[in-house]
């Protein structure tokens, strides 16, 4: 179905999108398995997301320092090349599960997570920035515990009207240190490409020093 005459369904789903923001082109595609008593449908299956123009939401920006530091460029505008997930519909919400989201001027984005009934956001992911070389790949690979996916970990909470992007700390620094011990570095001292440790790349990332 057209995404466009998917805008007019995202309410009853518990999906509110930001003011101002507007679904303007692309295509959903859906195979869903719809069970239960009338009152309480549970709905499964995977969907996906091509070629889409989300009007009005700049994600880059909301992003934050992550998209300044890797020099993501900003606009009015998001366009998803393709975005892909097993999507769980119940009364008390929705869950998406390996969801993949391209956008050409930022990277990939993966990971998952859920949206409340009263439209709350409780997400997981990990950026992967297209041309990401020198610190920030450098960063990604250790705070990735150097596997092959790499990726910015992140989280987006408040509402499917309001998302809100903050790094996944927890997560960044339980990587790094399993990234610095695999390549026999010492925490806080070890280098990354572009001439900078991995101390003053997690400053230019999050704007400001780690403190104690």
């Amino acid at each position: 179905m057209p995404a466009t005459d998917l805008e007019a369904m995202l309410p009853a789903l518990g999906v509110i999108l930001p003011a101002g923001a507007s679904i303007q082109s692309g295509t959903v595609n859906a195979t869903l398995a719809v069970n239960g008593p009338v009152d309480r449908l549970v709905t499964t299956g995977p969907v996906s997301l091509s070629n889409a123009k989300l009007a009005g939401f700049d994600l880059g920006s909301k992003m934050g320092a992550l998209s300044s530091f890797a020099g993501v460029p900003k606009g009015s505008d998001t366009m998803i090349q393709t975005l892909s997930a097993d999507v769980r519909i119940a009364p008390e919400g929705m869950r998406l599960d390996k969801l993949t989201i391209v956008v050409p001027a930022i990277g990939s984005i993966a990971g998952g997570g859920t949206i409340a009934a009263n439209h709350a956001l409780d997400f997981k992911m990990a950026a992967r920035v297209s041309g990401s070389g020198g610190a920030l790949g450098g960063l990604a690979t250790l705070t990735s515990a150097g596997g092959a996916a790499g990726g910015i970990p992140f989280l987006i909470h408040g509402t499917t009207s309001n998302p809100v992007f903050e790094p996944d700390v927890n997560a960044m620094v339980g990587g790094f240190a399993k990234g610095a011990l695999s390549n026999g570095s010492k925490l806080g001292t070890s280098a990354v490409p572009g001439g900078q440790n991995v101390g003053q790349a997690l400053g230019g990332l999050f704007g400001k020093k780690k403190t104690q």
